[in-house]
């Protein structure tokens, strides 16, 4: 024997309509519960949630109507047949108005309660399954248009990091001297990582000097001279690494550093290397966050080691390079994979 779950309500005054009723029920899987009377069946609506009820209008102390509404407001979802004589049809009509499923006008089979009962059923978990699917389809469809926009974003940053590459490659084509070309790899740098200012730096024997700069900061960061053991920068020269300062005056030895005078809340460091040779650093100042994902990275590592290469090229370097010697690059390591870096 089949359990539906759930708790069936029958509501009749008739004694031999109740023991039928719940005998056809209990066989047919239902956990019936049953009331001779308006007042019995608000005890056991108190008691139990009811997921179907079976009422007869016609009650000795109150209108099934009145049963009707107590069980909607125990469950809304609770499936409602009502039980009428020929008398008391228009009130089976009312009650069809307040949510009951169907009517049966006595006398009626009990295979034929128990079928209209189990439609009844049938078709409320095929609307609560098709509210779910809706639902469902809601969050679904609200995700794909936020993938979308987000997406959308997306492609127009690196859109936009790639243009700056090519005009850098335009530039770097028609560049008379090696100064201008690397003013040109930092504008480049500055675009891909949306920042305010820039600046590289270049090691000496008295730490790290301004070479050239760039953005709103320009004129005040091409006086700016940086002590090797400085917070962040330290730390790139020693490691060779990349590092993102998101708080220039609250890291440290930098509450003192001319940067945070000048106004500048945050950088990205990026070595400047040559043959395993750390020359300086390239900084980034008031990068917009989402620069510093690992594509934007890769970008700015790659015109980092441009613009040790022409640091190298130009002699522009101090004590850090020994005697120069001839920039050898096979075509392999010249290969770079735009695609590759912005996955």
């Amino acid at each position: 024997m089949a359990n539906h779950g759930g708790k069936l309500l029958v509501v009749d005054d008739d004694e031999g309509v109740r023991e039928l009723a719940e005998e056809a029920f209990n066989r047919a899987g239902y956990d019936t519960l049953v009331a001779g009377s308006g007042s019995e069946a608000a005890e056991l609506l108190s008691e139990h949630e009811v997921t179907a009820a079976v009422v007869d209008l016609v009650l000795p102390d109150t209108s099934g109507l009145e049963v009707l509404k107590q069980v909607r407001a125990s469950n809304p979802e609770a499936v409602m047949i009502v039980i009428t004589g020929y008398a008391s049809l228009d009130s089976a009509m009312e009650a069809v108005k307040l949510g009951a499923y169907d009517y049966l006008r006595k006398p009626f089979g009990v295979e034929d309660l128990v079928n209209v009962l189990s439609r009844g059923l049938k078709e409320r978990e095929l609307a609560q399954r098709n509210r779910e699917l809706v639902a469902e389809l809601d969050r679904t469809n609200r995700e794909l248009l936020a993938y979308h926009d987000r997406l959308e974003t997306e492609m127009q940053v690196t859109s936009d990091k790639l243009d700056a590459f090519i005009e850098l490659g335009k530039r770097l084509a028609t560049s008379e001297g090696a100064l201008p070309s690397l003013a040109d790899v930092l504008e480049a740098g500055r675009q891909v990582a949306g920042a305010r200012s820039g600046a590289v730096f270049c090691l000496d024997e008295d730490g790290l000097a301004c070479l050239v700069a760039a953005g709103e900061a320009r004129a005040d960061l091409q006086d700016v001279r940086i002590q090797p053991t400085e917070a962040g920068f330290g730390d790139v020269l020693a490691s060779g690494e990349a590092t993102v300062i998101s708080d220039l005056v609250g890291t440290g030895e930098m509450e003192t550093s001319s940067l945070s005078l000048l106004g500048l809340a945050s950088a990205i460091l990026l070595p400047l290397q040559y043959q395993q040779v750390t020359l300086g650093v390239i900084a980034l100042f008031d990068s917009e966050p989402a620069s510093f994902a690992e594509p934007s990275l890769n970008l700015l590592r790659v015109l980092a080691a441009q613009a040790g290469d022409l640091i190298v090229r130009a002699q522009l370097h101090g004590q850090a390079v020994g005697p120069m010697t001839e920039h050898h690059v096979s075509d392999q390591d010249a290969f770079v994979d735009i695609t590759d870096m912005l996955r």
